[in-house]
């Protein structure tokens, strides 16, 4: 038995459906136009008792915002990308054939999913081998600031795979040794 939300929400879908899916072909591929319509109407339908009379104005203002979520995590799985490119350009082992390749990758994976400021901080002194003290001075920050970014990174990849751990704290020298005490 249909409720009389359900018949204007069938309503809407029918009369408002294809205005919707006008407005984000306008925005998107064709091959996401279905997916941002029905995640419209999902949030449509979840939220039926706020949308006003009629409902095609925040249909389109939801649409809009879907869209726009939708490109931040096009833009954020490509900033991933662009970081294992970067990471695994820097982290060209010197003859170190034994590494396995999933290893390198999840190493990678561990860092790019880093805080950018934590990652920096462990690729200047792992990697760069710098001090601590001359590290924090190249990000302009104080060093008991710096110990502290780079405790919490070692923190965060010390909950992975001890391959991620190893990997990532060459070629110079590993996290937990050295000058990140």
């Amino acid at each position: 038995m249909s409720t009389p939300e359900d018949v204007e929400f069938s309503e809407a879908w029918r009369r408002d459906g294809p205005r919707v899916a006008a407005y984000v072909r306008r925005h998107v591929a064709a091959d996401d136009v279905q997916d941002v319509v029905a995640e419209t109407f999902a949030q449509a339908w979840r939220r039926w008792a706020d949308v006003p009379e009629p409902p095609i104005g925040w249909l389109i203002a939801t649409a809009r915002k879907v869209i726009g979520n939708s490109r931040r995590s096009a833009r954020r799985r490509t900033a991933l990308a662009d970081r294992l490119a970067l990471l695994d350009g820097a982290a060209r082992p010197e003859g170190d054939a034994a590494m396995l390749a999933t290893d390198r990758m999840a190493a990678l994976e561990a860092l790019a999913s880093l805080p950018d400021s934590q990652r920096e901080a462990l690729l200047l002194v792992a990697w760069d081998g710098l001090s601590p003290d001359a590290a924090a001075e190249v990000l302009g920050i104080r060093p008991g600031t710096f110990r502290v970014r780079a405790h919490r990174a070692r923190a965060a990849l010390s909950a992975l795979d001890p391959p991620a751990q190893s990997y990532a704290a060459t070629p110079h020298r590993p996290l937990t040794e050295g000058g990140l005490r």
